[in-house]
């Protein structure tokens, strides 16, 4: 019954760390989810001024057009350096959470070896106690 609930805590937390593990590794997809969609946006906004220049001037398109560009350009360092520092965070907190995890484990195995040397003392000591018991009445 001890090791199935040790086996059983120790299962408990490898759960949970696979959950963390995979929240933590989410968040690539979702930066890469968003690049896409900044992505899309500057598509559709480069079609409409491609459309733009059959009904005013290039030059002013042209301005417009570099102006978007120049702002697509600042977005897309800010969202490196936002997801980078993010990410970075991240790490940091995986790496905490890792040791976190492990003394939670050694802390589990401790309390079970502990428990199990507790019980195995009480076994000797009633196995003791069993066979003065059984001197005495024999005895008597």
């Amino acid at each position: 019954m001890i090791e199935q609930t040790r086996r059983a805590a120790e299962t408990g937390v490898d759960v949970q760390r696979s959950a963390m593990e995979t929240w933590f590794g989410s968040f690539e997809s979702v930066k890469s989810a968003q690049k896409s969609g900044v992505t899309l946006s500057k598509t559709a906004i480069d079609a409409y001024l491609e459309s733009m220049k059959s009904v005013f001037p290039e030059e002013s398109v042209a301005e417009l057009e570099a102006a978007v560009d120049e702002q697509f350009e600042a977005a897309d360092e800010i969202h490196e350096d936002a997801w980078q520092s993010f990410l970075q965070g991240l790490d940091e907190a995986e790496a905490t959470y890792d040791e976190v995890t492990e003394m939670q484990l050694e802390l589990l195995a401790d309390s079970f070896d502990a428990f199990e040397q507790i019980q195995s003392e009480a076994e000797e000591t009633t196995e003791e106690a069993v066979a003065s018991a059984e001197e005495l009445a024999e005895s008597a």
